[in-house]
């Protein structure tokens, strides 16, 4: 016999939608316990009462959180194309849609997400069959749920006013019967059909329980959860656009590094981060940020700053994640590169956790009990990204805002809005709300944002710092830099960010920065970071091995207020070379390699004979270190406390033959700095 709560469920209050029926689950398989109630409902309810989250309630100027607006967009062409026309629409084609994942989110008395469900004085007018022993009734905030007390039925309803049905999983087929509805696409027989929709509530009430460490202090946990079981659902589909997996993961080091140096909110400037309205995270356009008005304001992206952050930690992560060597070798490289065991101590309080090797050693290694070890746990994770923070990200900071290229371009930036005004406003917006804003300001749009864009991405195109492979190379260079400051003269009397600003903008006021500079009629970038041909931008690693090659030689060279460039290559070429300019013989070879396919081309005649092409290379190499000497530079400077390599072995070493010049001596280059460059 069906039960009561399966014919007509009783009425209820106009502002609670029905009370549908309901199948109850729960899924317990980490710790945490996620219920989810299955229902069947028919496609006209299904348009009326679930939403897409691109239409999560705000006003179109508030200052959203980044976890709010991590998956408003939608593929609106993919929808009327694909979906509506080439699949809702074929004829004699059988349709079928799996089932749809909707998240019952609480809304505030203000129709804004709120971070809890909240109770109520009184529910709804109780349902008679309702009433019975067997059933029981839970007010959650505006939802209501009617469980079985010897069995997996009930029934749910809720608040539309109070409580957003936000589709996480099923939002572009969701979006598709929504556009054929409204076409008055489907006959009334086709309203009826049934769709199985699966309801989220996550609250303790529902049976919802969260593994302690799970949510960072100041998160939204209901956001929190709801964005990781989209990841989740996604990844296993089509696949999540790069810069959403990166701002969404929580469970990959790099990413939740990257989160720490970014806002939270749009149209905010929040102290130690960089206001959203500088970064790319969006994926409706390129992912570049120099290719057009509509990348205007950004100064970087969130794959390119991925990628940095993913070069400065250059963490090992083990191909087998069983191989004990490997996994050592993986944490090694974390604590390298982050402290994290230190910054545990440190703080023993707050995160109450043995040292990450130690933690590893009797997890996984233990003999008899190995377990694979792809990546630490989530509070080891959050241990490293606070650890990143101290270490890392003032820096990352300093670099952003205070290197010249970039600080005048922020201040534009803002002038314009592009930080907290119309542009950061608009430009985060779905491309129909946007559509609507342009409309709702009329003829003012193309002020408001056209011609700003505009302005704002005629500025970056001369200089290297808004290219991808420079900005790449130029934290590959602070990383080396920075981890050996401490063998440099002047460490002791300024910080190394204040130092290495101050040499960058330096080199910045010299003109030796912008793509087309010129020395003695050459680009100064021409074999390093334009090809030698045509003098076009090299996109590739090689070239940003030798941008960041240059800028390491160029920081010693005016570091140590050096005055003769031959002496210099001498010093970095000796035995002890390593000790007093490290890095720099390894950054001799790259620069040395690029320059010698640039001789090449430019002096045919001399292909054939290396020692003529080492040679010139090695003049060319001596003649730009020259241009960033300080102005203080003296040829006191420049005495040689180290001893040169041993005899025969080449002062500059050739990728071809390890010769320089034809007697194998380096002459010295003394040309004058901001007077050569054009």
């Amino acid at each position: 016999m069906t039960s009561p709560a399966f014919k007509k469920p009783g009425s209820d209050r106009p502002h609670y939608t029905e009370a549908r029926p309901i199948l109850c689950g729960t899924i317990n398989l980490a710790g945490s316990e996620i219920p989810f109630f299955q229902a069947m409902m028919p496609i006209g309810e299904v348009v009326k009462q679930l939403d897409l989250v691109e239409n999560l309630p705000s006003d179109l100027r508030a200052k959203w959180r980044l976890e709010e607006l991590f998956q408003r967009e939608i593929d609106w062409e993919r929808v009327k194309e694909d979906l509506v026309k080439g699949y809702l629409k074929r004829p004699n084609k059988l349709k079928f849609f799996s089932t749809l994942t909707v998240a019952l989110l609480p809304l505030d008395e203000n129709g804004m997400l709120a971070g809890d469900y909240g109770a109520i004085d009184k529910g709804p007018i109780p349902l008679d069959w309702a009433n019975e022993p067997e059933w029981r009734t839970a007010d959650i905030g505006r939802v209501q749920l009617i469980r079985d007390t010897s069995g997996p039925g009930g029934a749910l309803r809720w608040d539309p006013h109070r409580v957003f049905a936000a589709t996480i999983d099923g939002q572009h087929r969701l979006a598709a019967l929504k556009t054929l509805v409204l076409e008055g696409g489907l006959s009334s027989k086709a309203m009826e059909s049934q769709l199985s929709v699966m309801f989220l509530i996550l609250d303790p009430r529902a049976g919802f329980n969260l593994a302690p460490g799970q949510v960072a202090d100041g998160e939204n946990p209901i956001l929190t959860v709801v964005r990781e079981i989209f990841i989740d659902l996604n990844m296993h589909s089509k696949t999540v656009a790069r810069a959403r997996q990166i701002l969404l993961s929580d469970q990959d080091i790099e990413a939740k590094c990257l989160r720490e140096l970014i806002g939270t909110r749009v149209g905010v400037v929040e102290d130690g981060r960089l206001p959203l309205g500088l970064i790319h995270w969006q994926n409706n356009e390129s992912a570049k940020f120099n290719v057009g008005e509509k990348t205007g304001p950004f100064i970087t992206t969130v794959e390119l700053l991925y990628a940095v952050i993913k070069d400065v930690l250059d963490l090992k992560r083990p191909k087998d994640p069983l191989d004990g060597d490997s996994v050592r070798k993986f944490v090694s490289s974390i604590e390298a590169a982050l402290d994290v065991s230190k910054h545990i101590q440190a703080h023993e309080a707050k995160y109450g956790l043995p040292p990450l090797m130690s933690y590893v050693e009797e997890h996984h290694l233990k003999e008899g009990f190995e377990t694979p070890f792809p990546n630490p746990t989530a509070p080891y994770i959050r241990a490293c990204a606070d650890s990143f923070s101290k270490i890392w990200r003032q820096l990352f900071l300093d670099v952003f805002t205070k290197f010249k290229p970039y600080a005048d371009f922020i201040t534009e930036v803002e002038k314009r809005g592009g930080i907290d005004g119309d542009i950061a406003s608009y430009i985060v917006l779905p491309v129909k709300a946007q559509k609507s804003k342009r409309e709702e300001w009329g003829e003012d749009a193309p002020k408001k944002i056209d011609q700003p864009l505009q302005e704002l991405a005629k500025m970056k195109g001369d200089d290297w710092a808004f290219y991808a492979v420079f900005q790449k190379a130029l934290f590959r260079a602070t990383k080396i830099a920075f981890q050996h400051y401490d063998v440099t003269p002047r460490y002791t009397h300024r910080t190394f960010s204040e130092a290495w600003v101050s040499f960058l903008n330096t080199l910045s006021d010299r003109g030796l920065l912008k793509v087309k500079a010129k020395h003695d009629g050459a680009p100064v970038w021409a074999g390093i970071g334009l090809s030698h041909a045509n003098h076009t931008i090299t996109w590739s690693e090689a070239a940003v091995a030798r941008i960041c090659s240059l800028l390491v030689l160029w920081w010693y060279f005016h570091l140590y207020a050096l005055n003769k460039s031959g002496a210099f290559l001498t010093k970095v070429s000796g035995n002890q070379g390593a000790e007093k300019y490290p890095g720099c013989k390894e950054a001799q070879r790259s620069v040395m390699k690029g320059l010698e396919a640039w001789a090449k081309y430019i002096d045919p005649a001399i292909v054939d004979n290396s020692k003529k092409v080492s040679a010139r290379a090695a003049d060319r190499l001596k003649e730009l270190l020259v241009l960033a000497k300080d102005e203080k530079a003296t040829d006191e400077n420049d005495d040689i406390s180290i001893p040169p390599t041993d005899a025969g072995e080449g002062a500059m070493e050739s990728a071809d033959s390890g010769d320089t010049t034809d007697d194998g001596d380096l002459e010295d280059t003394e040309v004058s700095g901001p007077d050569q460059v054009m």
